[in-house]
């Protein structure tokens, strides 16, 4: 890296307040229709829309199987892009307009047969899955264009998380009661109604990070000349990206699992239907305190080590809700909300992790293809989730799921979706996140980096 570029990288100014929150506003805007996706559009498609439950899971599978290759191309186009407002933001302002279209497309429900809506499912899921990736990960990739620092990242990425359930909070909590009041009580009306409100402020929060926020980490030259072919094959010798990427695989497939099957539980375990907005409310909440937790726990200490030991607790406290299951619906509520504080923590310290990763990247190989390396942010956010909500709906199915006459079988199967594997998959975290040691590196990486 040349001198200038060492020294322009080296003099970067503090990030602003008004910065940082603006950072955050892109998560807002991407969770009132990925918020939408996460919870309610399995229950959409399978009691509203009207397709079965296994036709929809193979859809959620299908479309991500595609994003594998969707969402690198997506980051090589990034960090090939130049214009005047970056190689990032042009997309938040651009691309923000058609992502509002078709969140409204994909819930509405047309007259067709079960073979139309199915078609019509995997068209406008699909489309939506690829703008989605067009926006999501130029407004990733913008994190670490704006600071080289780790600790203003962690910041960056805690209000990145508060936004992000800022806006899942606000779906989970008013969705179901504006459908049904907007339709008249007819879903497949109310639905498409409130996923245009939506839209439009989600568009309106794009725009607003787009002003706010700048790129001011200086890309080094060699990288525009940089072969494709060589940029995947440094990425995947970037031994701390993979673990980050498998650490956020994980952590969406129990978004997907939890934020599907909650409905479900609640409507037919719990036999309390009213308290569906409630609890995924609550688990949205608990989102946003971990994303405050972290906004001042990553300011002192390493994001791998603190993740370590939030997730263990997180474990015991998941373990002990088989335990009050039935018997306190106060202190399951309690218990419940605490342990996924814990698990929400994860994602702006993940982030953190993520983008010390680019850091390591252009000091082990003198390039820094952020649009890259956070596709696979992106890639797992869509593919976890994807799994998990195919899983769900293959669980279901298997169990003989159907919304007219719920067996003793189904309830037994989505109990144990719901209180069993998140667990499994926080065990496996806090595995991986025992071969991450850059934390004890990055410091002098960036020194190096800079002088």
């Amino acid at each position: 890296m040349g001198l200038a570029v060492r020294e322009e990288n080296a003099k970067l100014p503090k990030l602003t307040l008004k910065e940082k929150i603006s950072y955050g506003y892109g998560d807002v805007a991407s969770n009132f229709v990925w918020g939408m996706v996460n919870s309610y559009l399995l229950f959409f498609y399978t009691d509203v829309f009207g397709i079965t439950a296994a036709a929809a899971g193979t859809l959620f599978l299908i479309t991500r199987i595609f994003d594998a290759v969707n969402d690198p191309l997506m980051g090589i186009i990034v960090d090939k892009t130049k214009s005047k407002h970056g190689k990032t933001r042009p997309y938040l302002l651009y691309i923000a307009v058609p992502f509002g279209i078709l969140s409204v497309i994909t819930f509405i429900t047309p007259d067709l047969s079960m073979t139309g809506k199915v078609i019509y499912a995997y068209i406008t899921y699909g489309l939506l899955g690829i703008v989605y990736t067009m926006i999501n990960i130029p407004y990733g990739a913008l994190m670490p264009l704006m600071s080289r620092n780790s600790k203003e990242k962690g910041e960056l990425n805690s209000y990145r998380a508060i936004g992000r359930s800022v806006g899942a909070i606000i779906v989970a909590s008013l969705t179901l009661p504006l459908v049904n009041y907007l339709g008249g009580g007819n879903q497949q009306l109310g639905f498409p109604i409130v996923m245009g409100i939506y839209s439009v402020i989600g568009i309106i929060f794009f725009w607003l990070t787009f002003k706010n926020c700048h790129e001011r980490v200086v890309t080094p030259k060699e990288q525009k000349n940089t072969e494709i072919k060589k940029s995947l094959t440094q990425m995947f010798k970037n031994k701390y990206w993979l673990l980050v990427s498998a650490n956020s695989f994980l952590w969406f497939v129990r978004m997907g699992i939890m934020n599907g099957v909650l409905i479900y539980y609640v409507k037919y375990v719990l036999e309390q239907p009213g308290m569906a907005p409630f609890y995924l409310t609550l688990l949205n909440i608990a989102n946003l305190v971990g994303g405050f937790f972290a906004l001042s726990i990553l300011r002192k200490y390493s994001s791998r080590n603190s993740s370590m030991l939030m997730f263990t607790i997180a474990v015991v406290l998941l373990a002990s809700l088989f335990l009050v299951e039935g018997q306190s619906m106060i202190l399951f509520s309690i218990i419940f909300f605490v342990a996924n504080v814990l698990i929400g923590y994860g994602d702006p310290a993940t982030l953190t992790m993520l983008g010390d990763t680019i850091d390591y990247q252009e000091w082990k190989f003198g390039t820094r293809p952020e649009g890259l390396l956070v596709s696979s942010y992106s890639f797992s956010t869509k593919f976890g989730v994807a799994i998990g909500s195919s899983l769900l709906g293959y669980a279901l199915s298997w169990a003989g799921y159907d919304p007219s006459a719920v067996t003793e079988g189904a309830k037994t199967m989505i109990r144990t979706l719901m209180l069993s594997l998140p667990i499994v998959l926080t065990v496996l975290q806090v595995i991986i996140l025992y071969f991450y040691k850059l934390d004890k590196h990055h410091a002098d990486i960036v020194k190096d980096l800079n002088y």
